[in-house]
């Protein structure tokens, strides 16, 4: 997949803000693990002394709404994401949260116009898959000292969904290949190839492992088509729109059957937590 295509995707999976909200809200009360995922990642961490913060792919703020109480009213923080329409959402985020707040809306790679060794935290969730290639550039920004958190997903993450994808749009003719294009996005970077990546430009780097699966009971098939829905950009990629319709009907008949002969849908959703430290001078690209 070309770049343009794959900024096209994103764009159509996260503009639209009001969805985005619902369906974060919907991960959370299916999800088998009870703890915020960003609690599990900042645990510990002494992030007083940070100053200048940068959120990659910030999206409306969910990494950075955690640092409430955790860094300093002097604290600023920058939000960097394509998508302007997150930009009052993120502000309104920095504002709860007692610090200052500046958005950048702009792909990832504007950070290679950013000042280098000025930033004492750099932070992106579910985001650098889409950017792997901009590691280096995140360890060459860091202060000596400076911190860099990331949060992906496991590589068979959504496994039962992308596979209940393929079989639909295989039955349709849509596709002849093993896997979407969202899995190959996906695996750019993920929880099993993310330390060898991150080797490249930090010297230290500690993971959390955070296991998760959603789940939904046989009646709730509704709520698991609104989230396939919210995903189907991606999983629908290269189809014309005209078909997606029909589509989604025999994806719905297809979920009904599955989760009727498993009692519910069980989807994995492992993720892991990076936290990259002691930035080398010499930082490689991916």
């Amino acid at each position: 997949m070309n770049r343009e295509a794959q900024q096209e995707q994103i764009t159509a999976v996260f503009t639209g803000v009001d969805a985005h909200l619902v369906t974060a809200g919907l991960i959370r009360s299916h999800s088998t693990n009870r703890e915020d995922i960003r609690e599990a990642a900042l645990r510990g961490l002494d992030l007083r002394p940070c100053r200048r913060i940068l959120d990659l792919g910030c999206g409306f703020g969910f990494f950075s709404e955690a640092l409430r109480n955790r860094v300093g009213a002097e604290a600023q923080i920058t939000g960097l994401d394509m998508i302007p329409a997150y930009e009052s959402l993120f502000l309104d985020v920095c504002r709860r949260i007692g610090v200052q707040g500046r958005f950048i809306a702009a792909p990832a790679s504007h950070i290679e116009t950013l000042p280098e060794r000025s930033w004492d935290l750099i932070l992106c969730s579910y985001a650098l898959y889409f950017f792997p290639e901009i590691v280096a550039q995140i360890a060459r920004r860091l202060t000596a000292g400076g911190i860099f958190i990331t949060i992906t997903h496991a590589e068979k993450n959504m496994g039962e969904l992308f596979a209940a994808a393929r079989t639909v749009l295989k039955e349709q003719g849509l596709i002849n290949r093993d896997r979407l294009p969202v899995e190959d996005i996906i695996s750019r970077f993920c929880a099993e190839n993310g330390e060898q990546l991150l080797r490249r430009a930090f010297h230290r780097i500690d993971i959390i492992d955070y296991p998760n699966d959603l789940v939904f009971k046989p009646d709730e098939l509704p709520i698991l088509m609104a989230y396939f829905r919210f995903k189907s950009p991606f999983f629908l990629a290269g189809i014309d729109a005209q078909r997606r319709d029909g589509i989604m009907t025999r994806f719905a008949v297809h979920l009904e059957d599955v989760a009727r002969r498993q009692a519910g849908f069980t989807i994995f959703k492992d993720d892991r937590v990076f936290i990259c430290r002691a930035p080398r001078e010499d930082a490689r690209g991916s």
